[in-house]
């Protein structure tokens, strides 16, 4: 049915995961499941800005340090997030950029040629983000494939 799956999944925020990634993630993986068995699984995050406060040499050693200290934990939380999908037997494929999710989610989804992006939904500022979500509502605007929306069950 689906030859290429791209699942985004934001990390960089949460402790653990956030209940809309679980859910996007699971309905995901049911979905590569009954076809391509591969998923491409994205999570697109950023870096602090350094306090304004510091020294120019001081600020650039803390954005050295901050590059360094990300980059790893969002490696770990993405190795963390696939291990279910990878007990289940599916072939995964890891993407960590860094950017704004908005433009970076459609671009990757082009690259991959995928026939469909899996996306968590949530709320969290005006009107028409409760009930897409600001990316989510972009993505869905500017996507090539099928997108399809998951929020949690309440």
């Amino acid at each position: 049915m689906y030859k290429t799956i791209l699942l985004a999944a934001a990390l960089q925020r949460w402790e653990r995961y956030s209940a809309h990634a679980v859910a996007a993630r699971d309905v995901a993986s049911a979905l590569a499941q009954s076809s391509s068995h591969h998923l491409h699984i994205l999570s697109v995050y950023d870096y602090e800005i350094p306090p304004s406060d510091l020294p120019p040499e001081m600020a650039a050693k803390w954005r050295e340090d901050e590059v360094v200290r990300t980059d790893s934990l969002i490696a770990r939380k993405m190795e963390d997030y696939l291990a279910p999908l990878k007990a289940d037997g599916l072939k995964v494929s890891p993407i960590l950029r860094v950017g704004n999710p908005r433009d970076i989610i459609s671009a990757v989804a082009a690259t991959l040629q995928a026939d469909l992006l899996v996306i968590g939904t949530h709320s969290k500022r005006g009107f028409l983000d409760i009930s897409l979500g600001g990316t989510a509502q972009r993505v869905t605007r500017h996507a090539h494939c099928t997108v399809v929306l998951v929020s949690p069950k309440k």
